[in-house]
């Protein structure tokens, strides 16, 4: 796999940024209507659909026009303020003028000369930058979620394939049986112990047949998508992750979404913190304007200036809390680094384990199951075994392959994980992996 730099470690984010609006009805009646949607679907296929279709994406992707919100909020300059006043003569005597009215109006304008207007751009678009990388955390999360689920239903559907062949070879044991029962070589009791063993069998083929009905149903609700229950499309197959710890750090530190998170966190805590300190400076007001009299008619200019006096509210709140948030921030990004790495490490060491097992029953095994089956039905058929011998070796190779399919599943999840925690879950799906 290899690795993208910084500016494409949100992704996601910036492809829907301006398509956010685009939640279109389209959309809408496409997430109502499950019949518009495929039956059968691939892992690549199953993704365009989360990204175009999903009500969940949709939700998740809106959280960005919140942080677009506090970014156009943070450039916009205060508003200026215009005053106005009159002066009534309320006495019978008037030493300044033979009027009776004065009127004065005036214009404040607040500037920003501290720099406070940059801080507050900077440290909504920070945030903003934290918000895009929270939800590349959350949809990776769901991928994974999807991914697990598709991995169920494959599963599921060749332990299927092992239960019908199972139930095939049933037939055929029954009709030995019953060609013996003719001839005189088998009792009632044999031809009612196959009935019983086929009908097991049938009964457990529509208990997986059930579950994975059920987990196409999970897939719908899991993307908000009524109705929808997508079939798996494709092979149970192994991923092929690599195991290698070091190189799957490194992958981690660039595209783990939630250590990418983390770090965005600490640079929004800084500018936070910056924010705080330019907000300490008082703001000045620059006033002009204008007073005119009555009668005579006289008009003349205004012009000051107005700021507080930092003598009590000197900010220092607002820096405490900035200050408390960025320390927070680097305790959140020590703590999210250390729990990757302890579950990358756990999730390779798990791999590791579940390979081996996998390909030490593959070769110790899988490989005799043909011997058993035409050893035990040639043993009967020649009068050297009974039904019982002969039922014991089919349930041992349906057990066997249904085992086998454990591991291999088991492992595929192990792999799984560890894409999850490299950042690499993403990349795979998008570089056509298949299962």
């Amino acid at each position: 796999m290899k690795n993208t730099d910084g500016k494409n470690r949100l992704v996601l984010p910036i492809i829907y940024f301006c398509f956010v609006s685009g939640v279109s009805s389209s959309s809408i009646v496409l997430a109502e209507d499950s019949t518009l949607l495929p039956e059968t679907v691939t892992i690549q296929q199953l993704m365009e659909i989360t990204r175009e279709k999903s009500p969940r994406f949709a939700t998740l992707r809106q959280r960005i026009e919140s942080a677009n919100a506090e970014v156009v909020a943070a450039g916009v300059l205060p508003n200026p303020r215009i005053s106005y006043g009159r002066y009534d003569l309320l006495t019978q005597q008037n030493t300044m003028y033979d009027g009776n009215v004065q009127q004065q109006v005036t214009l404040e304008v607040p500037v920003l000369i501290a720099g406070q207007h940059g801080a507050r751009v900077d440290a909504a678009e920070k945030s903003r930058e934290v918000t895009a990388a929270d939800i590349d955390a959350e949809f990776a999360d769901l991928i994974y979620q999807e991914w697990s689920l598709f991995v169920k239903q494959l599963a599921y559907k060749q332990r299927i394939a092992v239960l019908q062949e199972t139930a095939r070879y049933m037939g055929h044991l029954a009709e030995i049986i019953s060609g013996r029962a003719r001839a005189g070589s088998a009792s009632r009791y044999d031809l009612l112990r196959i009935e019983i063993e086929t009908k097991a069998v049938q009964t457990r083929l529509e208990t997986v047949s059930n579950d994975l009905s059920s987990t196409a149903g999970d897939l719908g609700i899991l993307l908000g998508l009524s109705g929808w229950k997508p079939q798996a499309a494709g092979k149970l197959d192994y991923l092929n992750v690599p195991t290698d710890i070091e190189k799957l750090w490194m992958d981690a530190i660039s595209l783990n979404p939630e250590l990418e998170a983390a770090r965005r966190g600490e640079i929004a805590a800084d500018a936070g913190l910056e924010r705080a300190e330019r907000e300490r400076w008082p703001i000045p007001s620059l006033q002009v304007g204008s007073v005119f009299t009555d009668k005579p008619y006289g008009n003349t200019s205004f012009a000051g200036v107005s700021v507080d006096l930092p003598i009590f509210d000197r900010g220092q709140g607002g820096v405490a809390r900035a200050n408390a948030e960025k320390q927070a921030a680097i305790l959140a990004r020590g703590l999210a680094n250390a729990r990757t790495r302890s579950a990358l490490e756990r999730a390779v060491d798990q791999l590791s384990k579940r390979r081996a097992t996998r390909i030490k029953f593959e070769q110790e095994v899988m490989g005799k199951l043909v011997d058993l089956k035409e050893m035990g039905e040639a043993s009967y058929q020649l009068g050297k075994g009974s039904l019982l011998e002969l039922l014991d070796a089919s349930r041992s190779r349906t057990e066997t392959e249904l085992t086998h399919l454990d591991l291999m599943q088991a492992e595929i999840e192990a792999e799984l994980d560890i894409l999850k925690v490299a950042g690499l879950l993403t990349n795979t799906v998008d570089s056509g992996a298949t299962q």
